[in-house]
């Protein structure tokens, strides 16, 4: 049987920890006993260590940790990863995500498919379908799989195994202050704060070309309950769709058979072979994010840029890089050659393929309530503004309005 733990990290948000505890309690653990270890951080909420201590786990032991002194959400993470030393494998999940019930199913079954392989640093259970560098949509190509590569380590909700922890903390050992500047790395990833464990671990898997294998449908999703490091008001910006309880022989890719592999920017693998180029002179680039920044001699975008264009794509068809795969044609998405240089795009071609994203992006949208919606965010943001400026008759930041609201600070991105 699979040496398998389950980890929860844990400080001061009690109602998301009661919320997570009481879905874990109704995954099908197929009979077996699966130690539960409930981490929690020094200095937290008093309620959170009583909800701890009280919570009945009926799948097998229970073990409370405890720390002397604050670690901080960065190191306490790092030691959660460590308990390999004590479990084979460990699904760690923080406090605000929530769980499907085919969780150890899902679980079960990557791990066996995976064992061995050095390429993957790690499984997800969380399924991206927005893309945190450019607050777009993303959508994996379709294939016969049920799970996807992507060079981006997850924090929602992730299985790591004792031998990819261990060469991945040996790696971050040599290199703890490798945070500057590198176009490989998405700038929104260099901006996260000093106590970001994630940022570290996504530069290890560009550093050494090293993936997490992503469910096609979720097996945990996330609340973004307000704490100690996400300050905005809960919403349900990272919620997804979670599998529902049912019993299947899932269907694993190895690499190599699929052409659903991502890098940390989001942008597809596959379409230099589409394209008959070497993809060691192509930067793909359809979110727009890396502008060429590696100078490669072929840089394939939506941006307008002076440079002749190979060849020209439309966006039409989901995801984007369909419309290269299917060679779709149109103007939308160009193939530049940047050797050499043309006549610089004039300003209304640089809007119209703008318009042309926009529009792509919110087909499911009422442009009247969306534009309802931007304008009651932009007051709303220059109302919190004015109140941390201490603007009079406007409440400060985090106080309760007159309405029973409250304005909260903006905060980094999550």
């Amino acid at each position: 049987m699979v040496d398998l733990a389950i980890v929860v990290a844990a400080y001061d948000r009690p109602q998301a920890l009661g919320r997570l505890l009481a879905s874990l309690d109704r995954v099908d653990f197929e009979g077996a006993r699966v130690p539960l270890i409930l981490s929690l951080d020094h200095g937290g909420d008093r309620e959170v260590e009583a909800l701890a201590r009280a919570f009945p786990w009926r799948h097998g032991e229970k073990r409370l940790r405890t720390f002397p002194r604050h670690l901080g959400l960065k190191q306490h993470i790092l030691a959660c990863g460590d308990l390999t030393r004590e479990h084979e494998h460990l699904i760690v999940l923080e406090d605000d995500v929530y769980v499907s019930r085919n969780l150890y199913r899902y679980a079960t079954q990557a791990l066996g498919f995976y064992a061995g392989e050095d390429r993957i640093a790690g499984l997800a259970l969380y399924s991206q379908l927005w893309n945190l560098s450019c607050h777009r949509p993303f959508l994996p190509l379709d294939d016969a799989y049920d799970a996807y590569f992507m060079q981006y380590a997850c924090s929602w909700g992730q299985i790591w195994s004792r031998e990819p922890w261990r060469k991945f903390r040996d790696w971050f050992d040599r290199h703890p202050d490798d945070t500057g500047p590198d176009p490989a790395i998405p700038p929104s990833v260099l901006r996260w704060s000093e106590q970001s464990w994630l940022k570290h671990h996504i530069r290890y898997c560009i550093a050494t070309d090293r993936y997490f294998a992503y469910p096609r449908v979720g097996l945990s999703t996330n609340f973004a309950d307000r704490g100690r490091h996400h300050t905005l008001e809960q919403d349900n910006a990272w919620q997804i769709p979670l599998q529902e309880p049912y019993a299947k022989p899932y269907r694993f890719p190895a690499f190599g058979t699929s052409r659903a592999v991502y890098d940390a920017f989001f942008e597809s693998r596959a379409l230099g072979e589409a394209l008959g180029i070497d993809p060691a002179t192509l930067c793909v680039d359809l979110y727009g994010v890396k502008r060429n920044a590696e100078r490669s001699r072929y840089w394939l975008t939506l941006e307008p840029a002076p440079f002749p264009v190979l060849r020209s794509f439309d966006l039409a068809l989901r995801p984007h890089e369909a419309n290269i795969l299917h060679a779709i044609p149109g103007g939308a998405i160009r193939l530049y050659d940047t050797s050499r240089t043309s006549s610089p795009p004039s300003p209304r071609s640089r809007a119209a393929l703008r318009d042309v994203t926009v529009k792509y992006d919110i087909r499911n949208l009422s442009y009247k309530g969306l534009l309802r919606y931007a304008t009651r965010m932009l007051l709303r943001r220059l109302g919190a503004k004015l109140a941390a400026r201490g603007w009079p008759g406007l409440p400060r930041p985090g106080k309760p309005s007159p309405q029973g609201g409250a304005l909260q600070p903006l905060g980094p991105d999550p």
